[in-house]
């Protein structure tokens, strides 16, 4: 979905009644269950390529153990939420300057 059809969509939610709090808390909402979901995806993607990288690097001279603690998920966690929060300040400042005539003008 391109920025503008998305544009488009928040433009018609406005003009629906929708109020620019409630679309913002719509967005958010959204934004922060898929961070939720994609959390567990991402550990096990992470432990895979961990032990790919493990098992292509063990050779006759060296073998490498796997061991991945817990604080790099608490890290790995803390970078998306961090980059999740700040698509939320953009989405937030998107809105604020959203054009409804503009935008619903525009041709598909």
């Amino acid at each position: 979905m391109s920025l503008s059809e998305r544009a488009r969509e928040l433009a018609s939610l406005r003009v629906l009644g929708f109020t620019r709090g409630e679309v913002l808390r719509i967005l958010l909402l959204e934004l922060a269950i898929l961070t939720l979901v994609a959390q567990p995806p991402g550990w096990a993607m992470g432990y895979g390529l961990a032990w790919v990288m493990k098992t292509n690097l063990a050779g006759e001279l060296m073998r490498v153990r796997l061991v991945v603690e817990h604080s790099t998920y608490v890290f790995a966690t803390s970078v998306v939420v961090l980059a999740a929060v700040a698509s939320a300040v953009v989405i937030r400042e998107r809105i604020d300057k959203l054009d409804l005539v503009a935008v619903l003008k525009t041709r598909d």
